[in-house]
């Protein structure tokens, strides 16, 4: 123990948490700060947060602590240590981690546990990553923002009374108030990306075919047998939200690759020493989409001003428009009726018949058995289901238009530059008015194509401002290269002072 010091050269131990996954697990392999100060930090960080913001479902601090003293003893005995070695980090509740609650937010779920550990955790647990904390969610991640019956709402820390997003919301929180330096989420609509952006921090859905989603609906054990679950799976993937842009490469190297269980994937992630040089940033700035809510001023000039930044580069920047990305949000919710074969209302039922008009005077009466945001999604979803598959079918044509457009808009150094969403993170109950305002997102589920939240270093109503970069599929080193750059030109993440909340 006396061969590590308390902290940092330079670091006081109050700011250890604010660093970057990457400058902490160089400062442990060095010996000048100690795994188990380091975790034990994270957990008071973490016990500090949830009392406030709740974003904490299930803690793992007494594994944590003996993880971080196995992690000590192995930099004191000098064996090999991991990329990650001794650094803290929260995962989805909903994600799986082996022996504990899997819930997914659900009361129908209330007694499941994990039976395995998720590819993704498992991958950085052995790089030498320390999980903390298991982070709230929407109920079955069906919802753009975290609030459910088993473990409560989920408050942003830059304003209570503002939504943290969802369905990741409680893993952006940890991360956003420093109480863990990276997370892993899952996006299958903006589950990752919208809660980034709302909480500030960076939020990435890799492209499809390069991280397994095995262990979370509906690639865990019970689940990966149905007829569709790689279907449905390969609209949904696993990424990392994080405070520093210089760690999103690292933590894609480490969770990225084939599984032999999720068959969807088929590459792994391998940065290149020259990145490929960015020569055009096309600005996609809609007045809205279809049913979505205006795109605030606020968000217009922090993409002008990204866009700007990237040209001061020697990219060229250049409005793009396309009449069909008016219906993204429909395009997505064809890709996943027609060729997933996904019906929401079976996974809130959690596998069991679930009729919306019952479920929703239950909860009129008192009896509710689910939240109302996930209700409001499989009406939605049965919307779909109402057209049939000619009123869809125009869309999925649409999706094939706009799939020709982006093969030529991506030519390996172009990025399109968008909202994450319209607006700052909007009251809590927003999404019951708006649900159609994740359409910005959604869209690259449904085309796979790389996608990434990116802050901007500036508030609006209090909250942080993002934007979101696009790239072609299997281009994710391109818009890591461009996040590095903008977090680097407007300072990227800024802390929330939770002052607001001790009044």
């Amino acid at each position: 123990m006396s061969a590590l010091t308390p902290t940092a050269s330079g670091c006081r131990a109050s700011g250890l948490l604010e660093l970057s996954a990457v400058q902490l697990a160089r400062l442990i392999k060095r010996k000048e700060i100690s795994p188990v100060e380091l975790v034990e930090q994270s957990i008071e960080r973490c016990q500090e947060v949830q009392a406030l913001c709740n974003p904490i479902a299930v803690e793992l601090y007494r594994g944590a602590r003996s993880a971080a003293r196995r992690a000590e003893a192995d930099v004191l005995r000098g064996q090999p240590l991991g990329r990650l070695h001794g650094v803290p980090f929260s995962i989805k509740e909903g994600l799986g981690l082996a022996g504990w609650p899997q819930t997914c937010g659900s009361t129908l779920r209330r007694q499941v546990t994990a039976s395995s550990t998720a590819t993704v955790a498992q991958r950085l647990i052995t790089a030498g990553g320390i999980p903390v904390a298991l982070g709230n969610q929407a109920e079955m991640a069906l919802w753009p923002e975290t609030d459910n019956l088993l473990y409560g709402r989920t408050l942003n820390p830059y304003r209570a009374s503002r939504t943290a997003g969802g369905s990741s919301g409680g893993d952006a929180v940890l991360v956003a108030s420093a109480c863990v330096p990276f997370a892993l989420g899952t996006d299958g609509a903006g589950s990752v990306r919208i809660p980034a952006a709302f909480n500030g921090v960076f939020g990435l859905k890799p492209s499809r075919g390069l991280v397994p989603l095995s262990g979370h609906l509906p690639l865990d054990e019970r689940g990966r047998e149905q007829a569709n679950a790689q279907a449905v799976s390969a609209h949904f993937a696993a990424g990392p939200l994080c405070r520093h842009a210089e760690d999103l490469s690292e933590i894609l190297q480490i969770i990225a690759g084939p599984d032999g269980i999720d068959r969807n994937i088929h590459s792994r992630y391998v940065p290149v020493a020259e990145p490929a040089r960015l020569k055009r940033v096309h600005l996609y700035l809609p007045d809205k989409m279809k049913w979505s809510s205006p795109v605030s001023e606020a968000v217009s000039r922090a993409l002008n001003d990204a866009g700007q930044c990237l040209a001061s580069q020697g990219a060229t920047l250049q409005a793009w428009q396309e009449p069909g990305m008016h219906n993204a949000f429909f395009i997505w919710l064809a890709v996943l009726k027609l060729e997933a074969q996904v019906r929401l209302a079976d996974y809130l039922g959690d596998g069991q018949p679930l009729s919306y008009w019952r479920a929703a005077r239950a909860s009129l009466a008192g009896r509710a058995r689910h939240a109302t945001g996930p209700l409001l999604a499989t009406w939605l979803d049965s919307v779909g289901d109402a057209l049939g598959n000619p009123g869809l079918g125009r869309f999925l044509a649409q999706r094939d238009h706009l799939q020709q457009a982006f093969a030529e808009l991506f030519d390996g150094h172009s990025v399109l530059l968008m909202p994450v969403t319209p607006g700052v993170a909007p009251e809590h109950g927003h999404a019951l008015k708006r649900p159609f305002d994740v359409a910005y997102c959604a869209l690259f589920n449904a085309l796979g194509l790389p996608a990434l939240s990116v802050p901007m270093g500036r508030l609006d109503q209090g909250c942080p401002v993002a934007v979101q970069l696009v790239a072609g599929p299997g281009q994710d080193a391109l818009l890591l290269d461009a996040a590095v750059f903008l977090d680097t030109q407007f300072g990227g993440w800024l802390k929330p002072a939770l002052s607001h909340f001790k009044g």
